[in-house]
């Protein structure tokens, strides 16, 4: 009885140890628990900017940006290692006072915090989105892949009929 008892942990330890490794460095939830699979960091270089296809105005280089900050909003609270990031899309709420709602691809929400700013000019209102991760993402388990998200920027002033443009 004992042996068979020692043989039978001794084979679902071993079943154990080939999913483990089938399953590689875990870029899928676990399809038993539904928990999340910490993936090792990103080391590709950030993006920045708009998609050549994107509907924005041409954009300005994120780190030439001077004006009156009109607006800015967190979303996540203290972003660590904040990386300049791709604006999909930015619309504009006719609200008084006005809203700009930006659109981008970033982590897993439980884990992902972001800033934004709108920047003032004379003749353009520049948004500037900056993404990294929560405080305590890395003592948590993450989703890998690219969620859609949106953060509202209200303004402090009008448009005035400035141009909106994002920040590459």
């Amino acid at each position: 009885m004992r042996i068979t008892n020692s043989l039978r942990a001794l084979s679902i330890l071993a079943g154990f140890a080939l999913l483990a490794t089938a399953c590689g460095s875990g870029s899928d939830p676990d399809p038993i628990s539904g928990a999340d699979v910490t993936l090792p960091p990103d080391t590709s270089e950030p993006t920045g900017g708009q998609p050549p296809d994107a509907d924005l105005p041409a954009g300005v280089a994120f780190g030439d940006v001077e004006g009156t900050l009109i607006g800015s909003s967190n979303i996540g609270g203290e972003v660590v290692d904040p990386q300049p990031t791709e604006i999909l899309d930015i619309l504009i709420a006719e609200s008084f006072p006005e809203q700009l709602v930006v659109s981008f691809t970033a982590g897993a929400p439980e884990c992902m915090a972001a800033n934004a700013q709108a920047i003032a000019t004379d003749t353009q209102v520049i948004v500037m989105l900056e993404v990294g991760i929560t405080t305590d993402a890395l003592t948590r388990s993450c989703l890998a892949g690219e969620f859609e998200h949106t953060i509202s920027i209200a303004l402090t002033e009008g448009l005035n009929g400035r141009e909106v443009v994002a920040a590459m």
